[in-house]
Order: structure tokens, then C-alpha cells, then sequence
């Protein structure tokens, strides 16, 4: 990396006057006129129908609530599509993703997490790409180091896997369903060796030694049964038991994932990771589209968490995640991108009004309330970031995370005051309304612009270093068209369904 994209030194915020205050969104209305003391990374006192704080960061015009968190993504700087990936089913999609070029990790991370940043989000849980151990120790510096710039509460998930590397079943049985010709290419660019079970958890300690903060946490990234065997759940499970290090991993992304899982695991998925020890409340789970009812509720006997991703499972023709059967069981449940957002703008506030549209019920049936709404953006998806249970509301000795929007703005055209804030947030509220971040006392986001990086800068310097590699994404093509088919082929024709362990 050749450009200087860092800035000034972090800069603490000692205090916020906001016109508006949602400290407990969805319970209470906002306060007016409010003054947040702050202390370092908590919050010292909040009071309403305060006089304005000299120096105080808000103002006149806007609104502060809790941050917001993304609880499940894969930090792509690079966009998959503006590397020729389209939209389709996941198990099409990803493939795609393989051909990502080699950029610079830290470059990457930072305009991933800026992004994120500037929609208004402080927690992030980042889903490292599957690689080589020591490619990956490496690899999970330079994300530190781009969480420490930026500023945000990064939770760096370290990718396993030791099984199925070219789909959900036999690798041999789904290069028999592609054209002879192209077998020999498929199986030299996608079927790798990969490292052996105490080789990829001797990484995550590593990490862990590392780079852990007290905003920055490491945890295991099993990356879904398709991909591990039972051996290495197990180990996981163990570890995690010993070491107190959550876990974070895929279920149930897809039909064809349900479907492996029933051939594969005939008593059931859930009740599988039960008796290998993973249903824990150290275990969050990712997408989780087809649970069934009794799924869900094993899930929440044993406070296992969820994010839901909306947008990415629409765009990857997955599905809609059973939130009424997850309200039903009592399975806490937060919100995540998955590096998918709906126009390709990294946009969380516009995932969660998305979230709120679809996942609310239809005619007058209520399946989700705001306040549900806004504690799984605010405050369950920090604690499966973080495992701590104090994010999510605004008062003192809780978190210093605060998000501030331009409510001025959101409201211009209003020619009556009748809508409170939360309704008004809810119908309006995008990325182009934030003005302020803070994160642990820090001023993330000021003016609507990034604090610790110049992110056109990093933008620029990311598009232009992939652009290097046109010729080479343009020479794969037909080897990746001939793998998709292939796959293609495979699922239709039921072979996942016959899946060994």
C-alpha cells in the first residue's frame, strides 16, 4: 500500500447535546434537549431539557440513539460484483467469490469497516476468508490494525474447515458432473489441500495472543457443517469450553444446506451440534433461513444467538429467516450484512428498515415490535461481538456507542408533528443522515466523514490495485462457468442429499 490514508490522532468525546435522544428505543419516547456526559469508553450521566454543552459534539437537528451493530459480514472491501460476481444461489455465488484478487489485507479491512462506520455502525462481526495459517495470522494483523484506525468494535472470526472443498458432498462426485474437459482445471484451482485440524486451532490461539483488545475479539469460525467434520466440531466445542472464546459459524443458509443436513444428520442438525457440544451461550449462528420450529427452540434452551441477514439472503435466493418462529421460541436474534447489503452501499440503517418490512408481520399480525427491532440491532448483536449484555440503551455506566443523525434533515418536509422519532427513523433513516459516530468515547465520524482514515483515498488505491488483475479474472473465467455448472448439475440432480459424514 503506497497511499498515507490514516489522519490525526483518535480524538475522546468528553460530551453530546442532542436535540433528540431515543436512549431506549422502542420502550420510551425520546428525550428533548439532551446532554450525555461521557467518561472515556462509558457514559458518565445523561439529562434531558439540558441547556446546549459548549463543544459538545451534535447539535441543533439531531437525533442520538444507541450505535448500531452489523452482526454477521465478510469485510469485502472489494464489492463481489465489481469483480464479476452476479447475484444467484449461494451455492453458485460462492464459488465466485474464490477468485477475489490478492489485495492488501489491511487496505481491504479499512475500506470495509469505514464503510460500515459511516451507516452508523460500531460492532462489527467480521467472518475472515478461509486461508493458510500463516497467510491468515498475518492477514488478521492487518484487520487490527484497520479496526484500530477506523475505530470500531471488530470481533475477527477465524475460518475452519476440513472437509467437502468443492460443494456439499464427495469432491470426486461433483467433478464427475462437469465436462471431462474441464475436471483437471477445477480440481487444480479449487481443490486444495487443507491444513490439519490442530494446525488451524493452534491459528486461532495465535490470533488470539496477538492482536486481542478490549475492541478487537477473536473467536472460532467453524465455517458451517458442510464444510467440517465432526472431529473438528468437537474440538472446536472443546476449546471454546476451555479457553472461553465464542463461536461463530453458517447453519442452515440455504434449502440445499437443509437437505444435506437432513441426509447427512437424520436426528436432526440442531440436536447434532447439541451432542458435540456447540449449543452454548458462547455459540451465534449465521442466517439460519431453514429452522424449524423445534430447531429454534433447542436454540434458545441452550441461548444460542442468530443474526438474520435480510438483504443477503434475498440476493443469494436463500430465503426469509423464520423470525416468528425465533420470536416464538424466545431465540435472541440480531441483524448482519453479510457484505450484501441491498444496493451494493454497505447501508445498515437501510438493512434494518428492510429487516423491519419484512419480518413485522402481515396485516394486523404483530410477529415483531420496535423495541424487538432495535435490541437486536443494538444490543444483541454487540453482545455476540463482544459477549457483554450492557449495549443497546442509553444511560450512565453503559457503553459510550452512541449514533447521531441529522433528524433536521429527515424531517424537512414535515408539515405536522405527527410522527415521534422512532416512527419517523424507522420509515427514513439511511447512511446519507449520519453525522456522528462515537465508539468507546471516540469520535468515529464527525460531519458525516471518517475520523482515522481518508476512506476516497483508500477507495481509490483498492479499485485501482484490482483492476491489475482484469486479465488474469478474464483468463479463469471458463474454468469458474465450468465449476458453477458442474454444481449446478450436482444439486439438481440430488447428490447432496446423500452426503457422508
Amino acid at each position: 500500500m503506497t497511499t498515507e490514508i490514516g489522519t490525526d490522532a483518535p480524538d475522546q468525546v468528553a460530551a453530546v447535546w442532542t436535540e433528540r435522544l431515543l436512549d431506549r428505543p422502542g420502550r420510551a419516547p425520546a428525550l428533548r434537549r439532551a446532554a450525555i456526559g461521557l467518561d472515556g469508553a462509558r457514559i458518565a450521566s445523561v439529562r434531558g431539557e439540558a441547556a446546549p454543552v459548549s463543544g459538545a459534539l451534535g447539535g441543533p437537528g439531531t437525533l442520538a440513539l444507541p450505535a448500531l451493530c452489523n452482526a454477521h459480514d465478510h469485510g469485502r472491501g472489494l464489492r463481489p460484483t465489481a469483480y464479476g460476481v452476479a447475484d444467484d444461489a449461494v451455492e453458485l455465488w460462492v464459488p465466485g467469490t474464490y477468485t477475489l484478487p490478492p489485495l492488501d489485507p489491511y487496505l481491504v479491512a479499512a475500506v470495509a469497516l469505514g464503510r460500515m462506520a459511516l451507516s452508523g455502525v460500531a460492532s462489527i462481526m467480521h467472518c475472515h476468508l478461509f486461508r493458510p495459517p500463516e497467510r491468515l495470522i498475518a492477514e488478521a494483523e492487518a484487520v487490527a490494525r484497520a479496526a484500530r484506525d477506523i475505530g470500531v468494535r471488530v470481533a475477527f472470526i477465524v475460518p475452519l474447515r476440513d472437509r467437502n472443498r468443492l460443494g456439499y458432498g464427495d469432491d470426486d462426485a461433483i467433478l464427475g458432473c462437469m465436462d471431462p474437459a474441464c475436471r483437471a482445471a477445477v480440481a487444480e484451482r479449487f481443490r486444495r489441500p487443507l491444513p490439519g485440524i490442530g494446525e488451524q486451532l493452534e491459528a486461532v490461539g495465535e490470533i488470539a495472543r496477538r492482536c486481542a483488545s478490549e475492541l478487537f475479539h477473536v473467536q472460532y469460525g467453524p465455517i458451517g457443517v458442510e464444510w467440517c467434520s465432526d472431529a473438528l466440531l468437537e474440538r472446536v466445542a472443546a476449546e471454546s469450553a476451555r479457553t472461553g472464546l465464542r463461536v461463530h459459524m453458517h447453519l442452515l443458509e440455504s434449502k440445499y444446506q437443509r437437505e444435506w443436513a437432513d441426509g447427512a444428520y437424520p436426528g436432526g442438525i440442531a440436536a447434532h451440534l447439541d451432542r458435540v457440544g456447540l449449543l452454548s451461550p458462547r455459540l451465534s449462528v449465521a442466517h439460519a433461513v431453514w429452522l424449524k420450529p423445534a430447531e429454534c427452540a433447542l436454540l434458545a434452551e441452550r441461548n444460542v444467538s442468530v443474526s438474520v441477514n435480510t438483504t443477503s439472503n434475498l440476493r443469494l435466493r436463500s430465503g426469509i429467516a423464520p423470525v416468528e418462529a425465533m420470536r416464538a421460541a424466545r431465540l435472541g436474534f440480531a441483524l448482519g450484512m453479510d457484505s450484501l447489503s441491498l444496493d451494493d452501499d454497505d447501508d445498515m440503517l437501510r438493512e434494518l428498515r428492510l429487516a423491519w418490512r419484512l419480518h413485522r408481520g402481515w396485516g394486523l399480525d404483530d410477529v415483531l415490535d420496535s423495541a424487538a427491532l432495535f435490541a437486536a440491532a443494538m444490543a444483541q448483536g454487540p453482545a455476540m461481538v463482544t459477549g457483554r449484555s450492557d449495549f443497546g440503551t442509553v444511560a450512565a455506566g453503559r457503553p459510550a456507542d452512541l449514533l447521531l443523525l441529522d433528524y433536521a434533515a429527515m424531517t424537512a418536509d414535515m408539515i405536522v408533528d405527527a410522527l415521534d422519532e422512532t416512527e419517523v427513523f424507522l420509515a427514513r433513516a439511511a447512511q446519507e443522515h449520519v453525522r456522528a459516530l462515537v465508539v468507546a468515547g471516540r469520535a468515529v465520524v464527525r460531519e458525516g466523514r471518517l475520523t482515522g482514515i481518508d476512506l476516497p483515498a483508500a477507495e481509490r488505491e483498492l479499485t485501482a490495485a484490482a483492476r491489475n488483475f482484469a486479465p488474469a479474472l478474464k483468463e479463469q473465467r471458463p474454468t469458474l462457468d465450468a465449476y458453477r455448472e458442474g454444481l449446478r448439475q450436482f444439486y439438481r440432480a440430488g447428490g447432496h442429499r446423500k452426503a457422508p459424514r
